[in-house]
């Protein structure tokens, strides 16, 4: 029956205490049903029996389902129908075994509101028994759980996101409490550390990672963080496994603070860097390296030059620097190939090694080229200490080598600058031992020479270093233009530029009395800077005073090659004045392209990126080898005057000159003819078919104003 609402009444199951002082029932009623009612939960009462009779249910049951009170109290079957169909065979199952074992009934479900929404509802129940603890009533309360529910389906969301990110991140992620123990290692920590998943759960990480001697070090490290609250963002360690390889880890960190503001751990996310520092140490390496001999390459060895160079000023002592270079080294290449070439490069620096003192610096400089540093010499015996070494060098180099199978012998020819005596710098240095080996070479092979400014040029003068230097710096160097043009029409395709020095001493100079000095005395960058500065004017007036953009052929130097910015300063140069790369050509000597063409052939290709052709000049003068010339990006041979000088008398030239004109016909080259001197000469290119030619019977080299008569038509591209 329902609850009776008599303010007398006591609920089903309450206990009043017996005696003369116990307390009035209708007060006790009234103070459980006001506590009933007021909590945020459905209360009731029930009769124990198989059908649990409902005899008091608190007015909260409306607000839960859409129903009141005494709806349940006169209708038994309206709360088993508010039962989720779903649910509703499990809760009575769950009620009979309650009833049948007379234990608590315990159960979470879903219940259906009136106007059709799920409410999800945790329902617990107790027994109440008589004085001889038969069980005679059920109290019980029924409390929404809906939003806790969804909250913790929420929840268990996020961790089910977060952990499918731990795991499918490729970072190690570690979460440590202040003691260092793990409390959290996801699975690609495992597999960084070389362990079982859950194997190092509650371990120290620390001690299951360094190496064996290192955990009190690192542990007193850890220590100190945590009670200072301050760990570096960003650490890298070793990470040793338990078969004993060794990873290099990148941590990023986190302190963990619990509510008091105490550090209670840490987060971190650890990525294997073990290949990533290797290949930065092995670029490191390559950086100051030769790559064919390991030796320390001209970079590296400026910077032990700059330390010595300073040691020296401070000590009072010397330096001295000896650049060898190997006598025709380009016939083994030629012989035998590159690959004995680079083998041969490298038993030669083995032979140097042993021969210098360790505190000495054996570096290579590029192709055939080495150096070597001699520092804390003594000042007055630096030249004979110097000497000495050189010597010991040619002598190691006179034993034979063996190269694939075959016994080579080579020589070499080596210079000699000292600090302070020849120069005052680290660029002098190497300048004036570069000079001081091509005086070696041209006394012969197997040559040791000192620097010796006055021996570089025949002309008497107190430094012809110093006043090319001001050639080139106040604008003593002026142009003068050859013509290239069609042999058989006349018609100009290009102009040469030659380089001339308006010398206020000897008047004008011509190129070969100073430009192979300028290579000696390692200024032949400036001059070429300077030279190709003149052409762009040049081309800048034509354009904007005649109209016309012809095409303009430049020297330069093998030595300018050495430079890895030279492409990008021809390119800047030539963009500043707005000329059109495809309107230039880099004239370079077959003797130059071809005498180390590993160093020459990577620096054309980068020339030729820049979009200026490429030509080699005097083309038939050298030893050229035809497989390296088709691998060099070149655009234009010039064939050497030398074979047109006995041409047309002699039947071997033309045939020489014919077979030259078709390889660059077939090569996709133009062919140029230089020293055309007789009409015969030309009559005769014509007959064989080649596209241009110059000399002085087409044009001789004369001043820009001079030539202007020839560009009144368009140039040829």
């Amino acid at each position: 029956m329902p609850y009776p609402s008599s303010p007398t009444s006591v609920p089903p199951g309450a206990v009043v205490p017996p005696g003369p002082c116990a307390p009035d029932p209708a007060l006790v009623g009234a103070l459980w049903r006001g506590l009933a009612e007021q909590i945020p939960a459905v209360t009731y009462v029930a009769d124990f029996d198989a059908h649990r009779t409902l005899r008091y249910v608190s007015p909260q049951i409306e607000q839960l389902l859409g129903h009141p009170p005494e709806a349940f109290l006169g209708d038994t079957d309206l709360w088993y129908s508010c039962i989720h169909p779903g649910d509703r065979d499990r809760v009575r199952a769950e009620e009979r075994r309650t009833h049948h074992e007379q234990v608590t009934f315990d159960c979470e479900y879903r219940m259906v509101h009136r106007d059709g929404s799920e409410v999800l509802v945790w329902e617990r129940d107790a027994i109440i028994r008589d004085a001889d603890g038969r069980a005679t009533h059920t109290q019980g309360v029924l409390i929404d759980v809906t939003p806790t529910r969804r909250m913790r389906d929420e929840l268990d969301a996020e961790r089910a996101n977060a952990a499918r990110y731990l795991e499918v991140t490729g970072a190690a992620v570690l979460v440590a409490d202040r003691e260092g123990r793990v409390e959290l290692l996801n699975r690609a920590g495992y597999a960084l550390a070389g362990r079982p998943e859950g194997s190092l759960q509650g371990q120290r990480w620390i001690a299951a990672t360094c190496r064996p001697g290192q955990y009190d070090e690192l542990w007193a490290y850890f220590r100190e963080a945590m009670e200072r609250g301050d760990l570096p963002e960003h650490t890298e360690r070793e990470l040793v496994r338990p078969d004993g390889s060794v990873r290099v880890v990148a941590w990023t960190n986190r302190l963990l603070f619990d509510e008091d503001g105490t550090p209670a751990g840490l987060v971190s996310s650890g990525t294997d860097v073990t290949e990533g520092r290797a290949a930065a140490a092995q670029i490191a390496h390559l950086a100051g390296h030769d790559p064919v001999t390991d030796l320390p390459n001209r970079r590296l060895l400026n910077e032990h030059l700059d330390l010595a160079l300073a040691r020296a000023r401070r000590c009072g002592r010397a330096l001295a620097l000896l650049y060898l270079d190997l006598d025709d080294f380009k016939l083994i290449n030629d012989s035998l190939g590159h690959s004995a070439g680079d083998r041969m490069l490298v038993k030669v620096a083995e032979r140097l090694h042993d021969r210098v003192r360790d505190a000495d610096v054996l570096a290579r400089h590029g192709g055939d080229e080495f150096l070597v540093l001699l520092a804390d010499l003594d000042p007055e015996e630096a030249a004979a200490a110097a000497q000495r070494a050189a010597r010991g060098i040619l002598d190691a180099l006179a034993l034979p080598f063996v190269v694939a199978g075959t016994e080579v012998h080579i020589t070499g020819s080596i210079g000699i600058s000292l600090l302070p005596a020849d120069a005052a710098d680290a660029e002098s240095l190497l300048r004036h031992a570069d000079a001081a080996m091509y005086q070696a070479k041209a006394d012969g092979h197997d040559q040791v020479r000192l620097f010796d400014a006055d021996r570089s040029h025949p002309m008497q003068r107190l430094s012809l270093t110093t006043r090319l230097r001001r050639a080139i710096s106040e604008e003593q160097l002026l142009l003068h233009w050859q013509p290239i043009v069609d042999p058989a029409t006349g018609r100009l395709h290009a102009l040469e530029a030659l380089v001339r020095w308006q010398d206020p001493v000897r008047g004008l100079v011509m190129p070969d009395d100073f430009v192979a000095f300028a290579e000696e005395a390692g200024i032949i960058d400036r001059l070429g800077e300077r030279v190709l500065e003149l052409v762009a004017r040049q081309r800048v007036r034509w354009r904007d005073e005649d109209g016309v953009e012809p095409v303009v052929h430049v020297n330069i130097s093998p030595r300018e090659l050495r430079s890895a910015v030279f492409p990008e300063r021809v390119a800047a140069r030539l963009d500043e004045h707005g000329i059109d790369p495809a309107t230039v050509v880099v004239e370079l000597t077959e003797s130059g392209a071809m005498q180390d063409p590993d160093r020459v052939g990577p620096m054309l290709d980068a020339l030729g990126r820049t979009g200026v052709r490429i030509a080699i000049d005097d083309f038939g003068a050298g030893h050229s080898s035809l497989s390296r010339l088709i691998g060099l990006p070149v655009d234009m041979l010039k064939i050497d005057r030398s074979f047109l000088a006995r041409v047309p008398g002699d039947r071997a030239a033309v045939a020489v000159l014919n077979s030259v004109v078709d390889l660059a016909a077939a090569l996709g080259m133009d062919a140029v003819a230089e020293g055309v001197e007789t009409e015969a000469q030309r009559t005769q290119l014509v007959a064989l078919g080649c596209p241009l030619a110059q000399g002085f019977l087409l044009g001789r080299p004369t001043t820009a104003e001079t030539i202007r008569g020839l560009l009144q038509r368009p140039a040829a591209a």
